[in-house]
């Protein structure tokens, strides 16, 4: 099973991407758990939040594991939980570091912020906020030594670059 991870800072199309390659594939996908969470809390996030939301993120990614067939697709993952831990909250959790660890993700899709930033009230701070988070998700990504292929361009560019990186793994 190949674990494909659309990841980045808010605001760069990784919702629409992971959409488009799921369709594509005919694969599932599993949401961003923070998105619910924030709709449902209708709030700031606090801290104490952290844990809750690492706890939904990986119970989505595992419940749609189970209708996958040969690839699955995540909007976003538990990396991104560990990366708002630090920068938001100057924190880690190290259950969540452990877990991490224990999974196996086949190939990161880094969606670049050189699309137009749009408001999303609630879940996206703003433009400047979206260039120093994309810093952190590819130093991170670079310092695990993930294997990560960066997207960027207009919508198509996008999906063309996303379905070579996935068939060359296949």
């Amino acid at each position: 099973m190949k674990r494909i991870v659309i990841t980045g800072a808010e605001s760069t199309g990784k919702s629409t991407l992971a959409k488009a390659l799921s369709d594509y594939y005919a694969e599932p996908c599993s949401d961003e758990f923070v998105r619910s969470y924030v709709d449902s809390h209708q709030r700031e996030l606090k801290q104490g939040d952290l844990e809750p939301i690492a706890t939904g993120q990986l119970a989505l990614e595992d419940a749609q594991l189970e209708q996958a067939q040969r690839l699955i697709f995540h909007d976003t993952n538990i990396l991104s939980s560990m990366i708002y831990a630090e920068v938001y909250f100057d924190t880690a959790i190290e259950w969540l570091n452990h877990r991490f660890l224990e999974r196996d993700y086949s190939l990161y899709l880094l969606c670049m912020p050189d699309i137009p930033w749009q408001a999303d009230e609630g879940q996206r701070e703003s433009p400047a906020a979206r260039d120093d988070l994309h810093i952190h998700f590819k130093h991170q990504l670079d310092r695990r030594q993930l294997p990560y292929v960066e997207i960027h361009g207009s919508k198509q560019a996008r999906m063309l670059q996303a379905v070579r990186a996935i068939d060359a793994i296949l």
